[in-house]
């Protein structure tokens, strides 16, 4: 078996750890009263799927529509469950993904399915979540808000506090005002689709926010002083991390600092 599933306050989560090189994630997805929250990669679609059998899932939510978060929803779409994401994302996901190399050996392919357009809310079994737009980390990226378990399932828009490398087509900008909306509601453990539910989730994401606005005046000052983007990245971050290797620099500390300035041109 290589997904663990546990289970806290209601919600049982199935967890799998991908490993290449020196580099590892885990990846999570979440089951609460009938409603599946992102379905995993493909790449343990085994494992996933005797998960998914086991439970009874009456509709599937995708925080976004990315392979490690998708990758199985074509089995969804197979047996007649409902598979609901963004709207903006329908056409794409109507076809199979083209993934860059180390995507695809990381996470495993994203087959085609039928997915239907999330609107502003929806119901599992006895439980009804808010979907919250919240895009930074993709454009058609959703938060699910529970109430009743004061529960927030932030796919993508976590994961941690301080961030130095972001995937190209991020938004720094973006995700600060994404985070900053989800502080509205009443809640206290953030469920995060790679660093798994965190108790503390209010102050991760206020830590974040403070975080990303301290980069955001640094590289706007030295921007204004003349800086171009590499010499900004080399000065504010000056190591490159291994996903920055693995990827190509698909992953890396200039998305940060190119979409702070493109932001504020």
């Amino acid at each position: 078996m290589k997904i663990q599933v546990r289970q806290q306050n209601g919600i049982t989560y199935a967890k799998a750890r991908v490993k290449m090189v020196n580099y590892s994630l885990n990846v999570y997805t979440y089951l609460l009263n009938g409603l599946l929250i992102d379905c995993g990669p493909s790449r343990f679609s085994r494992d996933f799927i005797n998960f998914f059998q086991e439970h009874n899932i009456h509709n599937v939510a995708l925080t976004h529509f990315h392979e490690d978060h998708s990758g199985n929803a074509f089995w969804f779409s197979q047996q007649g469950i409902p598979v609901y994401i963004h709207k903006s994302v329908l056409n794409s996901c109507k076809k199979k993904a083209k993934l860059p190399i180390y995507r695809y050996i990381f996470w495993g392919k994203r087959e085609s399915f039928l997915p239907q357009p999330i609107s502003d809310r929806i119901e599992g079994e006895n439980v009804t979540c808010k979907v919250v737009e919240t895009p930074g980390h993709s454009p058609d990226h959703v938060a699910l808000y529970s109430k009743e378990q004061g529960a927030l399932f932030t796919g993508d828009l976590v994961v941690t506090p301080r961030p130095t490398v972001l995937l190209r087509g991020e938004n720094v900008p973006q995700i600060i005002a994404s985070l900053r909306c989800l502080l509205a509601y009443d809640f206290s453990t953030v469920y995060c689709a790679h660093a798994g539910p965190i108790r503390n989730g209010r102050e991760v994401i206020t830590k974040k926010i403070d975080y990303l606005e301290t980069v955001t005046g640094k590289v706007l000052e030295l921007h204004q002083q003349g800086w171009d983007i590499l010499e900004i990245r080399k000065r504010m971050f000056p190591k490159t991390p291994m996903l920055s290797y693995i990827s190509a620099k698909d992953w890396a500390s200039e998305h940060i600092v190119e979409s702070i300035i493109m932001h504020n041109q």
